[in-house]
C-alpha cells in the first residue's frame, strides 16, 4: 500500500463505491436489470455523491463482476445472475445427402 495520502484517500473512496455498487446489485431480483446509468444513480444516491463521479467505476464493476452480467439490446443493462447458455441449433442437412443415404 502506498503511503501517499492523495492515493490512500482515492483508495478508500473507491471502496465505498464498490461496497455500495454491490450493495445495490446484491439487492436486485435474479433476472431483474438496470442499466448502468440507473445503478450509477442509485449507487451516487447512497453515497451521496453525482452519479457521473461514480459511473466510471460502476460500469468498470458491472463488467467485471461475477453476480451480474451486462447484455445489449432493448432489456440490456445490468442483469442479476448467471448468463444463460446459448442454445446451438443443429444445422440443415443438404437434400442430395437426405436423398443418397435413403438411397443406399
Amino acid at each position: 500500500m502506498s503511503t501517499d495520502t492523495n492515493v490512500q484517500s482515492m483508495t478508500k473512496e473507491v471502496e465505498k463505491i464498490f461496497e455500495a455498487t454491490n450493495t445495490v446489485v446484491s439487492g436486485m431480483n435474479d433476472g431483474e436489470h438496470k442499466t448502468i446509468v440507473e445503478l450509477s444513480t442509485d449507487v451516487g444516491t447512497a453515497l451521496s455523491l453525482e452519479p457521473k463521479k461514480v459511473l466510471g467505476f460502476v460500469s468498470f464493476y458491472a463488467h467485471h463482476t461475477d453476480i451480474a452480467y451486462v447484455a445489449r439490446g432493448k432489456n440490456g443493462g445490468l442483469v442479476k445472475g448467471t448468463r444463460p447458455v446459448k442454445v446451438v441449433k443443429a444445422g440443415k442437412k443438404n437434400k442430395s445427402q437426405v436423398d443418397t443415404d435413403t438411397n443406399q
